[in-house]
Formats: structure tokens, C-alpha cells, sequence
């Protein structure tokens, strides 16, 4: 497949979720703006790869190489495979919270693991974000931490292409005021966000830099908003996670640019 193509397979990857869990060929044509031929040429091409499935004559889901892609990113996510035993042995510091693992994609922000204490008092998990649900970017300490620490480029594009957004979050009625409100963010380590979404809930957020000091993920602890929680703690233990994780991801893939060798 050529560049242009493989956009264009992604495209019509994208059409399947909650709004559509089928497409058809004209559906296809219809928002694409492509002919018939092309069209067809598309979904072929994805059917068979597997990345479409055929149900009926002109009727199309998701195929099964998702399954097996997702299979294999369980098992191979340096991220995941980083976070994951470190999440588990943390989490039950904080009782009745859950620790949540989140990626950055794009202009998305996406839930890639979550881990809950246990509960005190028989109740439900505060809760639960599956694995690929998305967060807004402008909203939740989970994406203010990884926005506020994105390249000062990023951020700019990010800003000239969501400004209305970003204004409606509280973020900053200008580029100048955007910039130094994820500029303070990024000095404090922490976000901390309260009641957001409509919840009674506190989100704690640290996140998860590259070698070059960029945001990529997010460590974020959520627990009620009640009395009896240190926010200093919590947050300097969500900070020291989100550190650990990063350290480990790191000396494994410097372990991986050798050949596997121990350093």
C-alpha cells in the first residue's frame, strides 16, 4: 500500500466504534468522497488483511487481526510491561482509590491500564476506564499532566488548532497565557484536578517523560473527596510511581539498543 492508501485504510478503520459498529461500501464512499472502484479497492485490501471482516453482501465490521494486534501489544508494550507490576505493588497504598496508566495518541489521550485498592467499606470501584477509552486533552489531571509537559512546538500547534477548546477549559484566552498556565503545570510535577466530569472525586496525575524530558503517559491516582487523605503524600507517591515507571521503561530499552545484554 502506498501512503496515500494506507491514510485512507485508517480512515475507514476509524468509521467503525459506538456510532457505527458496520459500514458499507457507500457509507464509505459517501464520507471519503472516493468512487466506487477505489472504494471497493480499500475495503478488499483491509478484508484481507483482516483488518475488515465481511457479514453480509455489502456489510463490514472489524476483523479479527484487531484481536490479535491488541493481543499482541498486551504482550509487548514496553509501557505496559514498565507500569504494569509497579501499578499493582502501589496501588494498595491508598485503599479505595484506583490507579490509572494513560497514553498519549495524537490529540487523545487514552486509557491503556487501570488497578484498584481494595475497598473498605464493599463498594464498588470508584471507577472504571477500560482500556482505549479516550480522556479529553484539555480535561482531567491524567491529560493536563502529559499536555503541560509536550514539546513547547506541540503545545503551540495543539493551541492554533484547538484554541476554542482550550478557552472552554480554563486553559487560556491567548497562545501567551496557554503557554505560561502549562508552563506552571510542568514546574509543579503534579496536576491536580477536583469534581471533574461531574464527579465527587480527586484526580492525582504525575507524568511518565522520554529521555528528552516529554510527556508520553500519565500516572494517575483517583480516590473520593473526603477528609482523612494526605494530598501531599499521595501526590509525592504518584510523583515517585510515575518516576519509577519511567525509569524501568528506560533501562529496558537501553537493555533492548544493546542486543539484550545487561548492562
Amino acid at each position: 500500500m502506498g501512503e496515500s492508501t494506507i491514510g485512507r485504510a485508517f480512515q475507514i478503520l476509524d468509521m467503525l466504534g459506538e456510532e457505527h459498529s458496520t459500514i458499507t461500501p457507500e457509507l464509505v464512499a459517501e464520507l471519503l468522497g472516493t468512487t466506487r472502484s477505489t472504494t471497493y479497492r480499500y475495503i478488499k485490501e483491509l478484508c484481507d488483511t483482516g483488518f475488515l471482516m465481511q457479514l453480509s453482501r455489502g456489510v463490514y465490521a472489524l476483523g479479527p487481526r484487531i484481536v490479535e494486534l491488541e493481543r499482541k501489544i498486551q504482550l509487548s508494550d514496553p509501557l505496559l510491561n514498565s507500569s504494569r507490576p509497579l501499578m499493582k505493588e502501589h496501588v494498595g497504598l491508598v485503599p479505595d482509590s484506583v490507579l490509572l496508566l494513560c497514553g498519549l495518541w495524537g490529540d487523545r489521550v487514552l486509557c491503556l491500564h487501570q488497578e484498584t485498592a481494595p475497598s473498605t467499606n464493599g463498594h464498588a470501584p470508584l471507577i472504571q476506564r477500560a482500556r482505549g477509552i479516550p480522556f479529553p486533552l484539555f480535561k482531567g489531571a491524567a491529560s493536563l499532566s502529559i499536555l503541560a509537559n509536550l514539546p513547547l512546538p506541540k503545545r503551540r500547534a495543539i493551541y492554533l488548532q484547538h484554541s476554542p477548546e482550550i478557552a472552554e477549559a480554563g486553559l487560556g484566552q491567548s497562545w501567551d497565557e496557554f503557554r505560561r498556565h502549562t508552563r506552571t503545570l510542568k514546574a509543579e510535577r503534579i496536576v491536580v484536578t477536583s469534581g471533574t466530569f461531574g464527579s465527587d472525586l480527586v484526580a492525582v496525575a504525575s507524568p511518565i517523560l522520554d529521555s528528552d524530558g516529554h510527556a508520553f503517559g500519565s500516572i494517575t491516582r483517583i480516590l473520593a473527596d473526603k477528609p482523612g487523605h494526605d494530598e501531599r503524600v499521595i501526590a509525592s507517591g504518584v510523583s515517585q510511581l510515575a518516576t519509577n515507571v519511567q525509569e524501568l521503561l528506560n533501562s529496558q530499552l537501553l537493555n533492548q539498543s544493546k542486543g539484550g545484554i545487561p548492562s
